[in-house]
């Protein structure tokens, strides 16, 4: 055969070379024919999500129709719960299997309620790097063999001082206290008494039980300050001791007639409606004492401080309180209602805290919450904040709730009531 020609050699490789192309094509390994002919993916099945929340809809409203434009398969409704009742009415639901497939949990519900909650993906160092301190230790929890990351919070909350700056003027006070020494002096200057000896102006509303808002967590707050650790890694209370019979005389020195600190009895009407009627100087509160307050009184006077701390303290501490996300272990949908929650984390915090006027619990958004006067210091305070291992919250604050009653009323001393407290919590 007649040895082919340079030519013709061009004309076969070329040839051969279309060849080729047309036959990869027709397999789909290149682009082309196959994409053409290739059936469209099946659309995702319809999912309704129930979501179950204490807010008000119109802080989530936005971040569920964004989310619904990226998964348009996915219905969310959204039920508003009073806080009160959210609790009973979210075990009820859930038993009866007609619960929520997103909820929200107080940061001390986990060790209750874990079989009821289906767990995230997220791991432990990336909470702690996107949250407060506290997040970790409160929504990281070890059932079995694995922990796992069960909710993720939408604010940190702690106690501060509330003050009323016009007061403080009259008394000639230019600063609020830092610690509980310049506390009682400027208490002591702020109670008015009358003729007879009545309080017409208390110093602070402290010392009593049913008046007061948070009366076990500014107790808890004052004994962690002393130094007292108050539960062990097993989760049994260990604050039976001096340091917290210390702490427990001094909150009761404030409505105690006898003590120097005198300023406030059971009689008066509750703290945060005093203040905002300006007949009280201070008050210990969260927060949401602040929608509170404005609410009764939006002329009223007033700024927020640091809780005040121990004359010297190397380290502040402060109790946490806030609700976080999570989902139900009978949900039908559970990753679908964790991307939702994760949604949010990415891309509606900043959001929520300007809806909400709560302090934010993410790291990044910490020094953005400098823009609100009161609020900053919550979002400040929120790094300093603790949470102690309970395994029945609601209990464990009447139980603290009684002990304070029996000792008021003269039924036991500090050391007894506080002994039977502590027994109480760890049964």
């Amino acid at each position: 055969m007649a040895e082919l020609t340079k030519s013709q050699k061009i004309i076969f490789l070329v040839f051969g070379v279309i060849i080729l192309i047309v036959v990869l094509m027709a397999l789909g390994i290149l682009p082309g024919l196959k994409s053409n002919q290739q059936k469209k993916s099946p659309p995702m099945p319809p999912m309704t999500l129930e979501f179950w929340g204490i807010d008000n809809e119109d802080y989530f409203k936005p971040l569920i129709e964004k989310f619904i434009a990226i998964y348009p398969n996915v219905t969310i409704r959204y039920k508003k719960i009073n806080e009160t009742e959210y609790e009973t009415k979210l075990i009820d639901a859930l038993a009866s299997q007609s619960g929520p497939d997103i909820l929200m949990i107080k940061n001390n519900w986990i060790p209750k309620h874990i079989n009821k909650l289906y767990p995230s993906t997220v791991t432990l160092k990336d909470l702690k790097n996107a949250f407060v301190d506290v997040v970790a230790s409160d929504l990281y929890y070890n059932n079995d063999s694995q922990g796992r990351v069960w909710a993720l919070p939408l604010w940190v909350d702690t106690l501060a001082l509330f003050y009323n700056k016009d007061l403080f003027n009259n008394a000639s006070i230019a600063l609020p206290p830092q610690n509980w020494d310049e506390f009682i002096k400027d208490v002591q200057l702020l109670t008015k008494k009358d003729t007879v000896g009545s309080i017409f102006q208390s110093g602070v509303a402290l010392g009593t039980v049913n008046n007061i808002s948070y009366p076990t967590e500014i107790l808890l707050t004052l004994i962690m300050q002393n130094g007292q650790q108050l539960v062990d890694e097993s989760g049994r209370a260990i604050f039976n001791n001096p340091k917290a019979q210390d702490a427990i005389n001094f909150y009761l020195s404030f409505a105690n007639p006898v003590a120097p600190n005198y300023c406030w009895n059971a009689s008066f009407g509750n703290d945060i409606e005093l203040f905002a009627q300006n007949k009280v100087a201070m008050i210990i509160a969260y927060s949401s004492a602040m929608k509170k307050i404005e609410g009764l009184n939006p002329y009223l006077n007033y700024s927020v401080s640091f809780l005040p701390q121990p004359t010297n303290a190397k380290l502040k501490q402060n109790l946490a309180n806030y609700w976080a996300l999570s989902v139900s272990a009978t949900s039908r949908y559970p990753q679908m209602a964790w991307n939702f929650i994760y949604y949010i984390i990415n891309n509606g915090m900043k959001d929520y805290m300007d809806l909400t006027q709560r302090p934010t619990p993410m790291r990044t958004l910490i020094s953005e919450c400098q823009k609100y006067d009161k609020l900053s210091v919550f979002c400040e305070q929120s790094l300093v904040a603790k949470s102690w291992l309970q395994f029945n919250p609601e209990k464990n604050t009447q139980i603290l709730k009684n002990m304070l009653e029996s000792i008021i009323s003269g039924r036991s001393s500090v050391g007894v009531a506080l002994s039977q407290a502590v027994d109480l919590i760890n049964k």
